[in-house]
């Protein structure tokens, strides 16, 4: 349905005429004459090191390489500073992706004996895995996701024991290997957060816990010192989420549609080869189209078609002006881009410190660069696939597969990758330890150290080990100290489940915004009896910034009492201009919905506040019916169009599983009147496509490229078209009729001379 503009699956039984990812009637020449495109040979690691250009002061250099590694995609580093590598070696393994289906992934730990920088020792961990894409690492077992499962698997050093364990969840049901979860990335909060997905993982005592959280990002994610995190697309670099995971998201009852994230800095790239090998390359004003994919003076890709796995740097090797700059991978033109982020009172924007040029670039077409990490030596690592082919056979188009073949890129099909160090030359790298064997005490204070790697790394292991022993140590720091070492101290505490009241106050009362807003986050997560020893001091605290009382709501409103309502309706009058506040008060007034109305909203004409306390008080009384109402033939063609919508369509990949859909890809189909109006207008969308910009709910959208249609697509019958609509009519909020097969049907045959071509918005209105 509404699929990803790369995403029509094409004359599926026709793989020698055409590829899936080829769009109906349109002409492919290409545009980079021939001349121009030099060979990509298979280049020594030497070699690929000569073809990189980066700013002056800046070294890389390889810290593994084939026959080391095969295909890596993605890494984690355990607490002796050894890697822990996802090789994706089943992902395409030749130019139609034959062979795909069988289990050639592994896990691989790499470790550095001999203490040079370059890991030297490999250990397979295990084999025999479904496209591997994420991992990490624990004292006593791995976390990881493939095709189809999140496993666990205990581990005994370098020895899986047991065979891996799925968890029991539909966590990867859907999708294809563009629009999997993946990341796995330990949070400040204690909890592991993914891109391509709207859960998060935590383990506790009891066993794992998967809970909801908001649906973000593609491939790759990465987090800042406070917990906020960072994701993007295939077509833009980065977002940043300007709160905290889940703030906003305390009152299961009510469906809050903010835009809590923000896009930093443009999608601009600037390569240093000429890019013909890109999906729609041949997208040109030469060629008939509107816009160039590529630049008509340079050959050279314009904005990202690729962006991939990403850092926020927070290591110690590079210059100061360089800590908190987001580093995302671009895979297509063979470049990491950095993007400056400046954060003033909780709102973030982003802006490219090197100008037109990009941070990394390379001259090697197979250079793949698709994950950045902080490395615990306080550099930062690239993640190179380093595989000629990087786009998959679901979207490949008849173009990028002549491309493919005629530089070779799609041999050899797996038996190369590569990870890089890119330090500062004036900069120190530190020693690479086994943290593990520090003391409880000391690992408490290299929470207080200068490296992320190391805080982050001690925090878990903190938590892992429970040493009621650390306690008071952490009590201590949580009231003594800088901002970022308190704050995870807090954040320690409520690991180990020891977090209390006490251990809040001083923070709460601190003139730092950050540590300030970080421990009132964190007394939402106190029990209810440590919550009400917290009252007095909540009921005082004055936010230092205004970025600090969205934090400051969500921390009243559990309390529930006469005495929060008041000081909550304060907050209102006096701060209720201030962006996500009014969000912050329904999230915490879960259950208290009706008194704090009541009590506080008499006179209030603020409908949109009143209408989510009402939404939510419904739903607290249990008045609030789950599910489709459909029955019969109308539910069976709802549950079809659920699995089309999250599978082989992967309409989800533009307007996300909870369709509220995704910046730049998809306007949300979540009480759109696109899909709840007239059922013919939906039809019409669905066969032939949809060129923004589009107007949804007030909201204007405007789509990185044209909504293809399904007319032309021998998969999606009348009937599966049917489900589809009949599914988004009926899912989230909407509630709408069924649309029959018949009725596609009629409208195909009112249509058809349009084959194909997209409507916009204004002939639909028509």
């Amino acid at each position: 349905m509404f699929i990803r503009f790369q995403i029509v699956l094409l004359f599926l039984t026709l793989r020698l005429v055409a590829q899936q990812g080829d769009e109906a009637g349109q002409a492919m020449n290409p545009v980079v004459p021939g001349s121009q495109i030099p060979a990509s040979p298979v280049l020594s690691v030497e070699d690929s090191l000569k073809s990189f250009q980066l700013p002056a002061g800046f070294v890389i250099e390889p810290v593994a390489a084939e026959p080391l590694i095969d295909k890596p995609v993605c890494l984690d580093f355990d607490s002796e500073g050894r890697m822990w590598i996802c090789e994706m070696r089943d992902y395409m393994p030749d130019i139609d992706g034959k062979g795909e289906s069988v289990a050639d992934g592994r896990i691989v730990i790499l470790e550095d004996t001999d203490h040079d920088g370059r890991f030297d020792k490999r250990s397979v961990f295990l084999d025999k895995l479904h496209l591997p894409r994420a991992l990490a690492v624990f004292e006593d077992g791995l976390l990881f996701i493939d095709e189809h499962r999140l496993c666990w698997v205990k581990r005994a050093g370098d020895l899986a024991v047991g065979d891996p364990q799925p968890l029991p969840s539909n966590f990867a049901e859907s999708g294809n290997v563009e629009h999997k979860p993946n990341g796995l990335l330990a949070n400040l909060d204690n909890c592991y957060y993914l891109a391509k997905s709207d859960k998060r993982i935590r383990r506790t005592s009891d066993g794992w816990v998967i809970e909801p959280t908001e649906f973000r990002g593609q491939w790759g994610i990465a987090r800042d010192d406070f917990g906020r995190l960072y994701h993007n697309n295939n077509s833009t670099l980065l977002f940043g989420d300007l709160l905290v995971p889940n703030l906003l998201q305390g009152n299961p009852g009510v469906k809050i549609k903010t835009k809590d994230f923000v896009q930093l800095g443009s999608d601009r790239v600037w390569p240093s080869r000429v890019t013909p090998g890109v999906n729609r390359g041949y997208v040109a004003k030469s060629n008939g189209f509107e816009s160039d994919t590529l630049d008509p003076q340079t050959y050279k890709l314009k904005s990202t078609t690729a962006a991939a796995g990403m850092a926020i740097y927070r290591g110690t090797n590079f210059p100061k002006e360089w800590y908190g700059t987001g580093f995302i991978a671009e895979s297509v033109s063979n470049l990491v881009k950095a993007i400056r982020i400046n954060d003033s009172n909780g709102i973030s924007n982003g802006s490219h410190p090197l100008g037109k040029v990009d941070f990394l670039t390379s001259t090697d077409e197979r250079f793949r660069p698709v994950n950045v990490y902080n490395a615990p030596d306080g550099s930062l690592y690239v993640v190179d696939m380093h595989h000629g082919i990087i786009q998959h056979k679901t979207y490949m188009t008849t173009y990028l597969r002549n491309q493919i073949l005629s530089r070779g890129l799609d041999v050899p099909g797996s038996g190369c990758g590569r990870i890089y160090r890119i330090r500062h030359a004036a900069g120190s790298l530190e020693s690479v330890w086994d943290i593990r064997s520090l003391a409880t005490g000391d690992l408490v204070r290299l929470l207080a150290g200068a490296n992320a790697w190391q805080r982050e790394a001690a925090q878990r292991l903190l938590v892992s080990r429970n040493d009621f022993a650390a306690v008071p140590l952490l009590a201590t720091l949580a009231n003594e100290g800088a901002p970022l070492a308190r704050i995870h101290a807090i954040w320690t505490l409520e690991g180990m489940a020891q977090l209390r009241a006490d251990h809040l106050v001083s923070a709460v009362q601190c003139t730092d915004a950050k540590l300030q807003s970080s421990a009132l986050w964190a007394s939402t997560r106190l029990s209810s009896a440590e919550l009400a020893a917290m009252e007095q001091v909540l009921l005082g605290v004055n936010p230092v910034a205004d970025e600090v009382v969205p934090y400051l709501m969500r921390a009243l409103g559990p309390l529930g009492t006469a005495k929060g309502f008041d000081r909550m309706g304060e907050l209102l009058k006096s701060h209720g201009l201030v962006r996500f506040v009014r969000e912050a008060l329904v999230s915490g007034l879960n259950h208290h919905e009706l008194e704090f109305r009541n009590s506080k909203l008499r006179d209030s004409r603020d409908t949109q506040l009143l209408a989510w306390l009402e939404q939510g008080s419904a739903d607290s009384n249990g008045s609030v019916q789950y599910g489709s109402p459909l029955k019969g033939d109308e539910l069976a063609s709802y549950q079809r169009g659920k699995a089309w919508f999250h599978g082989e369509a992967a309409c989800f990949g533009c307007h996300s599983a909870d369709g509220n859909g995704i910046a730049n890809l998809g306007p949300p189909l979540d009480e759109s009147q696109w899909v709840t109006g007239k059922s013919a207008t939906l039809i019409n969308i669905l066969l032939h496509g949809l060129v923004g910009p589009v107007v949804v709910d007030g909201e204007t959208y405007h789509p990185a490229a044209a909504m293809p249609g399904l007319s032309m697509n021998p998969a999606f019958t009348d009937q599966s078209i049917a489900d589809i609509a009949t599914y988004i009519r009926n899912e989230w909020s909407n509630h709408a009729s069924a649309v029959s097969a018949d009725f596609v049907k009629s409208q195909r045959e009112l249509t058809r001379s349009r084959a194909g071509r997209s409507w916009t918005a204004g002939e639909l209105k028509d």
